[in-house]
């Protein structure tokens, strides 16, 4: 199913001055802006780049058995084979990298071929201004995004139950005797209206966040 989302004009009110480059705050209820800055600047989005990672993972990985891993999957994950569920755990709750890098193995064989069905993939979500080169967004020259098209793929994910759950888990990611640790952990604790999210940062991309967040009896996209 090609998914294109046709945004509504941004016509939010001014927002409080805040020290981030762009930022987008989206009323999930109503299903408009209500507040955004810099919508059209491109920049390197660090780990929230892993959303559309597990929109191919979902879309191309069985989830009835287990993938066996290579060598360096191996030694860090202590297992000789994962299930998929388990590698979009590691991948949206830990944020884990190599995770990232054995869907792409799987799916395309390579990483840098996975990236280009990444891009082509944000073609059709209409994410006209984003570039993937590779599965994790391990720093490289050539990789952006938008708060426009970040938004276009938190309003698709969403759709895919796999993801949305996995988005909202609060627990550690448990594998082969190792806890790997939820990026959004010390957020969770602080913010009792948070319902899930995912976090990203690389030197040139800065602190990335997307959140799900309750606020008055209504779900925002921040």
């Amino acid at each position: 199913v090609l998914l294109f989302l046709a945004l509504p004009a941004f016509s939010a009110q001014a927002a409080p001055e805040l020290s981030c480059k762009s930022y987008l705050i989206y009323d999930y209820t109503s299903q408009q802006i209500v507040a955004v800055d810099n919508p059209d600047n491109r920049q390197p989005i660090a780990s929230l780049t892993k959303l559309m990672t597990a929109v191919l993972a979902c879309e191309n990985l069985r989830f009835d058995g287990r993938y066996l891993l290579n060598d360096e999957e191996k030694k860090a994950f202590k297992s000789d084979s994962l299930r998929a569920d388990k590698i979009l755990e590691l991948m949206l709750v830990a944020s884990n990298n190599l995770a990232c890098k054995t869907v792409a193995r799987i799916v395309a064989g390579d990483e840098a071929s996975f990236a280009r069905q990444m891009t082509a993939r944000a073609r059709d979500f209409g994410m006209n201004n984003t570039r993937f080169i590779n599965a994790s967004a391990l720093p490289g020259e050539g990789q952006y995004s938008t708060m426009e098209d970040m938004l276009r793929l938190t309003l698709t994910v969403l759709k895919y139950p796999r993801i949305r759950e996995t988005m909202t888990c609060h627990d550690c990611v448990k594998c082969g005797g190792q806890d790997f640790k939820p990026t959004l952990g010390q957020l969770y604790a602080r913010h009792p209206g948070l319902i899930g999210g995912k976090t990203g940062y690389t030197k040139a991309a800065g602190r990335c966040l997307i959140l799900l967040y309750n606020s008055g009896g209504r779900d925002y996209i921040v």
